[in-house]
């Protein structure tokens, strides 16, 4: 056993520079042996080996949480409103009010939340008050062109969103509007043309009217009116 293992130690040497040779017998038959380096006249190259290196995998960020549609995120916890813009009044729009009523209409991406307050601001000064819904009515506003924008804060005071600022013309009704008022023009009533072949009638003494045809349509058996002519074949 000793022995053997002596003999393997002494071919480790020969078998590490060992290459893969290629030879041709005398009938023309290709073989291929490895044999020592300096014992083949013809050594097979062989091509490089493949490698495989694995893809790194990219460091995957810490994902923020994700918003659903009712504005909360996946933990349950309000992410904010994605839009808050007045549609009333309309921007550049007229309010007719002789009361100085307008009507307030905020639209909220998503709806307004418990607990969240509409606060309102014309011409830059805070309205009295905040809301607790997105319909308002305001009172006691002047005639003129105003300037309109809302602000939506949660129940600890924290601002969590503006709208766009609107702009609308209040209009009262006044005397001097009804009084330029122009009456809307009557069409004139056309008479009665009278039948071609029939007398008028005479107007009636002291002014002109309507004067309707003498004779009318004969009423005798047999008698027909002279302006009517049937058309009919037996």
């Amino acid at each position: 056993m000793i022995r053997h293992a002596l003999f393997m130690l002494f071919l480790l040497p020969g078998l590490a520079h060992a290459v893969i040779c290629k030879n041709v017998d005398a009938d023309g038959v290709v073989g291929y042996t490895d044999v020592p380096v300096g014992e083949c006249a013809d050594p097979v190259k062989l091509p490089d080996y493949s490698r495989y290196e694995p893809r790194p995998i990219p460091k995957t960020p810490t994902a923020s949480p994700k918003s659903s549609g009712n504005g909360k995120s996946s933990d349950g916890q309000f992410s904010g409103y994605r839009s808050i813009e007045i549609i009333q009044p309309e921007a550049n729009g007229t309010v007719r009010s002789n009361e100085g009523i307008v009507p307030v209409s905020i639209a909220l991406e998503p709806p307004l939340e418990e607990g969240h307050r509409i606060k309102l601001y014309i011409d830059g000064a805070a309205v009295r008050g905040e809301f607790d819904g997105a319909a308002i009515d305001l009172a006691g506003i002047d005639r003129g062109t105003h300037s309109l924008r809302a602000v939506v804060s949660d129940a600890g005071g924290k601002r969590l969103g503006d709208s766009p600022t609107v702009r609308f013309t209040l209009r009262k009704t006044t005397l001097y509007d009804l009084e330029r008022a122009e009456p809307s023009p009557i069409e004139p009533v056309n008479p009665i043309a009278p039948v071609p072949g029939q007398p008028v009638a005479p107007a009636p003494p002291g002014g002109t009217g309507y004067r309707p045809p003498t004779g009318g349509v004969s009423s005798t058996p047999g008698k027909t009116n002279p302006a009517f002519k049937p058309n009919y074949s037996p």
